[in-house]
């Protein structure tokens, strides 16, 4: 997902790193590939054990009171840090997005410290790629990677998102770019505030072109979006590997692949 907002990078910088929901439930390999990229960048990272949701899905919901109650947990475990990784992109856009207009109204020094707060938000990726020098992979990953990337706005020159570029720049790991799926403004939230929704875009002409790129591995960065589009594809007859990027990223390709069957995971070999 595109942003044009850029961290400064800063050596040793106490980066604290926000677990999703999925993430935390389904995926902890995920947690484990950020902590290693981000420290291997020059971070401080701490991952803390208690975590609130960001709020999306009481926006989703049509529960601001709830966000706003959520909002202000997230601010006070994390409004410490230089920085804030956030692993999925769409809590990214809701602590960027969100939070200042759920809580300007309640006190100007909440509101201050609500925009402090969202400034120091970022995606994994976009902090891996501020720094001078970019964290290499682990041995073992190579081959040709389709990414998907999700956006908010039809990217007409191509991916600008910061995991998209990072994929670029590995010497072992081809790219093939899939079509993006768009994003959605979610109904009643504040402007910004953005969900994926596989149903709503052609679904079908996605499919087709997952199957037709050649690939053997998708990766894309939202976890919960990549074991839906899993169901999809088991439908459909794929066989295609789906991972999280920042797993591609640090080398991982001892996690099982997402929505493997308990049949093929028996049979599954780590390379």
């Amino acid at each position: 997902m595109a942003r044009q907002r850029r961290p400064r990078y800063k050596k040793h910088a106490r980066v604290g790193l926000f677990v999703s929901c999925t993430t935390n439930l389904f995926r902890p390999s995920l947690i484990k590939a950020a902590v290693h990229l981000l420290e291997k960048a020059g971070y401080d990272v701490e991952a803390p054990t208690i975590q609130s949701c960001c709020g999306l899905l009481s926006l989703r919901s049509n529960e601001p009171e709830d966000a706003r109650d959520l909002a202000k947990q997230v601010i006070s475990q994390f409004g410490h840090y230089d920085f804030v990784a956030v692993l999925s992109p769409f809590c990214a856009k809701v602590f960027e997005n969100a939070y200042t207009p759920l809580l300007c109204e309640q006190s100007e020094e909440l509101a201050k410290i609500t925009q402090n707060f969202s400034r120091r938000c970022f995606e994994v990726s976009e902090l891996l790629l501020a720094a001078p020098e970019l964290p290499q992979t682990l041995p073992g990953f190579a081959g040709k990677v389709a990414f998907l990337d999700v956006a908010d706005a039809p990217n007409l020159f191509g991916s600008q998102a910061a995991s998209r570029v990072l994929l670029g720049q590995l010497e072992h790991v081809s790219v093939v770019d899939l079509p993006q799926i768009c994003a959605f403004q979610v109904k009643g939230a504040p402007e910004g505030t953005i969900s994926p929704e596989l149903g709503r875009g052609d679904l079908s002409s996605l499919l087709h072109a997952v199957r037709s790129c050649g690939a053997g591995t998708l990766v894309s960065t939202d976890l919960a979006l990549l074991m839906e589009l899993s169901t999809q594809l088991r439908r459909y007859g794929s066989a295609m590997e789906l991972r999280p990027v920042l797993e591609v990223l640090a080398g991982d390709v001892q996690s099982m692949p997402i929505g493997l069957s308990a049949r093929a995971m028996a049979g599954h070999s780590v390379l």
